[in-house]
């Protein structure tokens, strides 16, 4: 049955009253440690976010944890659904609102947390534009771009020690769909970064039916100068490109509130 206009009128009014109060019993709650803060973090559909996933040597695994001194030991996962786990860098390069805003770019390995499951830790994180993040607390703009015209998506990221990673994703209808493994998307449920600090992040079907597909290798150019192209195989495991929009909720520094360990 179609509700009324009158009743409708009513509970809008409710919705706006009830909702208002709602939010400012939460802001109390937040300011006194009691709850986490919601922020918004939209990745946009234009231009496509792009995933090149590399390969780590697993026999140079141990080593590779102890030069970049992670917080947890590195953690082979699978991405796609018809892969087989292992080792793995990942370059993710998108366009953001929300709680960032602009081109973003992040350098991360998979690590296993307290419980033993994959998650994300980022280990360099850029944007052309300032931004919030979990490490310096605010991240100047640097030289990322990522753009998309007809078919084509060129990336191009300067890290912070000089070097640079340059790639063109040429897309077709015939591409390959694929489908995220589901250890790969409950890899986002908790975000790490190298001080050990972690974002928890809620997500829509964006990213869990996500409209996705493999860049063929023929219609793949690279050039990578960075520190991380040297601790990978160079050829990427895949360059998957997400066609759609995803939604995210972060909660900030979301076990900062937690007990320090024994060890400090």
């Amino acid at each position: 049955m179609k509700l009324p206009p009158a009743q409708r009128y009513v509970r809008v009014a409710l919705k706006r009253l009830l909702y208002s109060q709602l939010y400012q019993r939460e802001v109390v709650r937040v300011g006194f440690g009691r709850a986490k803060p919601l922020l918004p973090f939209r990745v946009e559909e234009a231009p496509p976010s792009v995933y090149f996933n590399f390969e780590i040597d697993a026999q140079r695994a141990s080593a590779l944890e102890n030069e970049l001194d992670l917080p947890f030991p590195l953690s082979p996962i699978r991405c796609l659904q018809d892969d087989a786990p292992f080792y793995c860098l990942t370059l993710n390069i998108y366009k953001v609102s929300g709680l960032a805003n602009g081109i973003r770019a992040e350098w991360s390995v998979y690590i296993r947390d307290a419980g033993g499951t994959p998650r994300y830790l980022v280990v360099e994180a850029l944007s052309d534009s300032g931004s919030l993040d979990s490490v310096d607390l605010f991240t100047r703009g640097g030289d990322v771009t990522h753009s998309a015209k007809r078919g084509t998506i060129r990336s191009s990221v300067r890290t912070a020690d000089g070097g640079r990673f340059t790639a063109t994703c040429r897309t077709t209808a015939k591409d390959k769909v694929v489908r995220a493994a589901p250890e790969w998307i409950a890899a986002n449920d908790y975000i790490y970064w190298m001080n050990g600090i972690c974002d928890r992040t809620f997500y829509d079907s964006g990213l869990a039916n996500a409209h996705t597909s493999l860049v063929k290798a023929t219609n793949l150019k690279l050039r990578d100068s960075t520190r991380w192209g040297g601790l990978v195989i160079p050829e990427p495991r895949h360059v998957v490109v997400f066609h759609n929009a995803i939604d995210f909720a972060i909660s900030p520094w979301w076990n900062l509130d937690d007990p320090p360990s024994p060890s400090g």
